[in-house]
């Protein structure tokens, strides 16, 4: 008598989820990513570097989670991490500055800047986010941070021909992470700079020179 293949089941993404998502997101060590990008400064800004600002970024807030959200995106588009500890439930992030708080402000905006979901450059088809699109998306400043579900993004997409964009009331946004959560010292850092270009620019010399 053959066996029965079994079916492996991925949950679905329902209000007792979410409300664990919360939870890892709320367990990054948000104040030292906020002492990161503080570090950080401008240095990464200008336009040739802003893919490498993203993915560092993007990097550090899976480091300070403790592993509990898993880097993928150097593999997949509109998915940054996944969550194996909740059968792995997808995450976008959207690192945007002053995305949610004005400055000096601990009160957030009424709606969070305008975010862009997806850039084809030119080649877009969607009029809407894509199956493939992560279920959660985590909208990211230095003082802050929040997500909401792709199934309540999806009314505030807007196509613009080369990208996908949203402006979500951020009423409608689970915040993780607050200005109020950060020490006054911590608010007080000054900037020192990383020299992340100098150090990427060393290797790439490296490289080329070992050739």
């Amino acid at each position: 008598m053959s066996k029965e293949t079994p079916v492996i089941e991925v949950t679905p993404v329902t209000e007792e989820v979410a409300t664990t998502v919360e939870e890892v997101l709320k367990s990054v060590d948000w104040r030292r990513f906020n002492k990161l990008c503080t570090s950080l400064g401008s240095e990464l800004n200008d336009q040739q570097w802003r893919f490498l600002k993203a993915a560092f970024l993007e990097r550090a807030v899976s480091s300070y989670s403790n592993n509990l959200l898993v880097y993928v995106g150097d593999d997949k588009n509109g998915c940054d991490f996944i969550i194996p500890s909740l059968n792995n439930a997808t995450v976008e992030m959207k690192f945007t500055a002053e995305a949610l708080f004005n400055p000096k402000k601990a009160v957030p905006k009424e709606k969070c800047k305008a975010i862009t979901l997806l850039n084809s450059k030119g080649t877009n088809t969607h009029q809407n986010l894509p199956e493939s699109y992560a279920q959660h998306l985590l909208i990211v400043e230095a003082r802050g941070a929040a997500f909401i579900t792709k199934d309540k993004l999806m009314q505030y997409v807007v196509s613009n021909g080369d990208s996908l964009t949203a402006v979500v009331p951020t009423a409608e946004l689970t915040f993780v992470f607050h200005p109020a959560d950060l020490l006054q010292s911590v608010l007080l850092t000054e900037e020192t700079g990383l020299q992340i270009k100098s150090k990427f620019l060393s290797v790439i010399d490296d490289i080329i020179n070992s050739v």
